[in-house]
């Protein structure tokens, strides 16, 4: 072979040899800079990759110049990198690299082990690895350099085991017993030495050895690790315990040999699948872990159903099938592995009479067949560890390939290869061989609602791309808005014989029969988003049950763990089957009762939110829609704001799902008054309003009507909408009274009080408040009584009346305190500013701002927090600091604009103008 003039090094300090000659790299850079080229694909890295793989994640200001001089360095040196955009590519062929020349050597032994030809193997593995020089990319200690060289390290010690089976096969016992002890004195936990070390003793008759061998290690991992010897080595002890003979080297031309020989070669993989799209990385991991694995491995894909498991396990074993040249065995069905067995040893020519009863037995013989062969096994679709042992081999040489939604974690010394729904790119690229690019470049929203739509699951997205390519009139947005309807998304996803229900169908029929009615009641309930609170209700089991079957549902990838811990979340697929087969398995009474649980428990934690924004006091309107507390659920509290933001999208969800049932639906909608009035989710204010309004009247129900409408006169109060608020305001106190409901009244007179004293009516608002202020006192409502008495106050004041209106404010105070409403406690101490800073002493008035300040900033209620701002702005003008009343203005105004409240942002930019133009501020500053 002709020795290349220019050759690189990474297998031990990165070096350069030119003409046989080693040039020596001075630097860190320029090693660094070599080794990154040398292992990029393509031997090309960007500038910034240069720089996190030399200098990590925190780079020195000139580690960009330094990098540049490494290149510069190399260059010196003869190294030809071209650069290119930011680009830098060395030029080398793969047989110019150490480390691709020992892969490729590693390749050929394998090929040769494979075809029996062990002194080949053994002879081109000590050709790779006599490259190696010391441990990997010595002398580099980024975290980038240190992962590679692991990796590295762990090929060159997987090539030195299949050197050793080599020599093994060919009856080297003896020769490779010192070298064995080396290397577990070397990785003293590393069992495949140890393996070959007791095989090595006990064909050299030092069976005792061997046994010590076993003992040392399981007493290492025992003290080291807290765990025992994996299962091969622990058979192979029990065979040199049994003497057994299975464990002698046969001679090449045996009559076992001879027999292999002439025995059928099983090949029962099914044809691969089409291009595989954004599969790369699975697919190369799949691979890797069977090519540079010497013994026995094992590799389990997991991943939610239709993800393409499957597909990807067929890609990847007809990729390694030469490499196992005495078969390839498949099975998809393995509910009965007793059956599976007497397929596999017929495969093997074992005549039906010869097969024996049991599984066990039928295991052990389908071992004795496997122990001297190389054979590829792929089982697909496996939902129990334990149903596979009896599949799996007991000695090295074969492999298994196992598809699985369950991690199968009882199945040790697996390697696991998880495959997710598609990223959107690669989603796209497969919608797009059915949809063409010009489709999906004319409706790129449809299609990405369609991606989403399909869970970005092959499966899936592959009949929506048949179906729109069979349908070239159809657009994007016909079948998106096909998909959406949950009642049909299982019947639009058939097309030519292929279906996402028999995906589906069998990772249900699998779960246990908690985890199903589970999926049926989440399907017919409608969310695909739930948490332990609403699945208990659904289940009408006690929380830790129903978080447990959740936890059951995300192992089996049915369900998503969501960040925060507490959500869980499936995708629309799901919700469409598991609504069939709830109508198709359970009673309409069953299920209309577990929808009005899950909405009663809706409704109790929303009474625990609101009573942590608002106090235990009512100051909201509610009906008599039951309630429900799951077994072992304590109240939630002291959450407020947060709870309601975070669970504003799975309230809205219920307020649609309530719609059959009006009272519910009212109610959950107006649960969340407390978050909206403090400025947030206009929008959703007025959809969910509007949806309920509509059931309350077509249900005739008074008290929803008046409870939605006095809601929605409150929006349009703090949009400056006082049209629409005084309309609203008025039906609403109309509705209560008719209903004669005097804390429904109260409210609404409150209401109407708070729109007359904007409006500048202060006769109308004095009437209002005082009415309002008594019917909320008869009606227990602590916290309504404040803000009534808050209101009454400032109109008093406005009228000169000042000690009757610091009464009613000392009272609100109390009242407010006595309610818990930090809300109501917060426009008290505004009131109390207020007259503080009208009775000319603004230094007192400034303390009481910046408590209520604190609390709105507190309980996030940016509408007071814009209001107290507002006042504080003008304060601080009448203090004479014109600077940090503009600072105060300003926010107050951003605020304000950001909620809707014009009428706050405007006085606060009338405040600024009044304060530019009397020369108390030049210029606003930078901000």
């Amino acid at each position: 072979m002709t020795v290349p003039l220019t050759r690189f090094g990474i297998l031990g300090r990165p070096v350069i040899w030119q003409h046989g000659e080693e040039i020596r790299l001075a630097t860190r850079r320029s090693r660094g800079v070599l080794a990154h080229l040398l292992l990029s694909p393509a031997r090309s890295a960007s500038i910034e990759g240069l720089i996190h793989a030399v200098y990590g994640d925190e780079p020195t200001k000139s580690a960009r110049n330094q990098v540049h001089r490494g290149v510069g360095e190399l260059r010196k040196c003869g190294v030809v990198i071209d650069a290119h955009d930011n680009v830098y590519r060395l030029r080398a062929a793969e047989d110019e690299v150490d480390a691709l020349v020992f892969m490729r050597l590693c390749g050929q032994a394998r090929a040769a082990a494979a075809g029996r030809d062990h002194a080949g193997a053994a002879r081109t593995l000590g050709e790779a690895l006599a490259l190696w020089r010391g441990p990997a990319l010595s002398g580099l200690d980024s975290e980038t350099f240190l992962t590679e060289a692991a990796v590295w390290d762990e090929r060159r010690l997987a090539a030195i085991e299949a050197r050793v089976d080599a020599d093994l096969a060919l009856g080297r016992h003896r020769e490779v017993i010192a070298e064995l002890q080396l290397l577990t004195d070397q990785h003293p936990l590393r069992e495949a030495f140890c393996g070959q070390l007791m095989l090595a003793l006990y064909r050299s008759q030092r069976g005792s050895e061997a046994l010590q061998a076993f003992t040392d290690l399981e007493r290492r991992l025992r003290e080291e690790l807290g765990t025992d010897p994996g299962p091969a080595l622990r058979e192979l002890r029990t065979r040199i315990l049994r003497q057994d003979s299975v464990l002698e080297p046969a001679p090449p031309d045996s009559s076992l040999e001879t027999a292999r020989h002439s025995a059928p070669v099983p090949r029962q993989l099914p044809a691969r699948p089409g291009v595989l799209v954004g599969r790369d990385a699975e697919l190369r991991r799949v691979t890797a872990a069977i090519e540079e694995h010497s013994t026995s491995p094992v590799v389990v894909i997991t991943g939610p159903g239709g993800a393409g498991k499957t597909a990807l396990s067929l890609e990847a074993a007809h990729r390694v099938a030469g490499r196992y040249p005495d078969g390839q065995l498949y099975a998809d069905d393995l509910s009965k592995p007793g059956d599976v067995l007497a397929e596999f040893l017929t495969a093997f020519g074992v005549a039906a009479d010869g097969i024996p009863e049991g599984t066990g037995t039928r295991a052990g013989l389908l071992r004795s067949l496997l122990a001297r062969r190389r054979v590829l096994i792929v089982l697909d679709d496996v939902s129990d560890a334990r149903g596979i042992d009896p599949l799996l081999p007991g000695q090295p040489g074969c492999a298994v390939i196992v598809t699985s939604r369950s991690p199968l974690a009882l199945l040790h010394g697996a390697v696991r290869v998880h495959v997710s729904a598609l990223d959107r790119a690669d989603a796209r690229a497969l919608l797009a061989t059915g949809a063409g690019d010009e489709r999906m470049a004319a409706e790129p929203e449809a299609a990405n609602r369609i991606i989403d739509l399909c869970a970005r699951l092959p499966v899936a997205l592959r009949i929506a791309a048949a179906r729109l390519a069979t349908r070239p009139h159809w657009t994007l947005a016909r079948l998106a808005e096909r998909l959406a309807d949950p009642v049909r998304i299982l019947g639009e996803l058939r097309h030519d014989g292929q279906s996402v229900v028999p995906t589906l169908t069998r990772g249900y029929e699998v779960l246990p029969d908690g985890p199903r009615s589970l999926i049926r009641r989440i399907g017919f309930y409608g969310s695909a988003e739930v948490t332990a609170w609403t699945t208990a209700a659904l289940a009408d089991v006690p929380v830790d049950v129903a978080e447990n079957m959740l936890e059951e549902l995300a192992e089996s990838h049915f369900m998503v763990t969501l960040r925060d811990g507490e959500r869980f979340r499936c995708h629309e697929l799901l919700l469409g089957f598991g609504a069939g087969r709830a109508l198709e398995e359970d009673s309409q009474e069953d299920l209309h009762a577990a929808v009005r649980r899950a909405l009663g428990g809706w409704l109790a934690l929303t009474d625990d939110a609101h009573a942590s924004m608002r106090g235990p006091g009512n100051s909201i309107p509610r009906g008599t829609a039951p309630r429900y507390r799951p077994r072992g659920a304590a109240a939630r509290s002291g959450e407020g704001a947060l709870w309601f933001d975070a669970n504003l999208d799975g309230i809205l969800a219920a307020v649609r799902r309530a719609a059959p049932f009006p009272e519910v639906c009212w109610e959950l909608a107006v649960a969340p008054l407390a978050l909206y009035e403090a400025g947030f989710h206009l929008d959703a204010w007025l959809d969910s309003h509007e949806l309920a309004l509509a059931g309350a009247r077509a249900a005739g129900d008074g008290r929803g009507q008046a409870a939605l409408l006095y809601s929605l006169g409150h929006r349009s109060l703090l949009v400056g909408d006082y049209l629409g608020a005084a309309r609203r305001a008025e039906e609403a106190l109309r509705l209560f009274r008719d209903l004669d409901d005097g804390h429904g009244r109260g409210l609404a007179l409150r209401l109407l009080a708070d729109l007359c004293r904007i409006r500048q009516m202060p006769i109308e608002a004095r009437r209002a408040y005082e009415e309002a202020v008594e019917v909320l006192r008869r009606s227990g409502d602590p916290v309504g009584e404040a803000d009534a008495l808050g209101g009454l106050a400032m109109v008093l004041h406005s009228t000169g009346e000042e000690e009757a209106s610091q009464a009613r404010l000392e009272r609100a105070l109390v009242l407010s305190r006595e309610g818990g409403s930090l809300r109501s406690e917060a426009q008290i101490r505004r009131g109390l500013a207020m007259h503080a800073a009208r009775a000319g002493t603004p230094e007192e008035a400034c303390p009481e701002l910046l408590k209520a300040l604190e609390i709105a900033a507190f309980i996030g209620d940016r509408v007071v927090l814009s209001e107290i701002l507002l006042d504080l702005g003008t304060t601080r003008i009448l203090l004479g600091d014109p600077k940090a009343a503009y600072d105060d203005l300003v926010t107050a105004e951003e605020i304000a604009k950001v909620t809707g409240v014009q009428r706050t942002a405007l006085r606060a930019r009338r405040a600024r103008a009044f304060l530019n133009g009397n020369g108390a501020a030049t210029r606003a500053p930078d901000r």
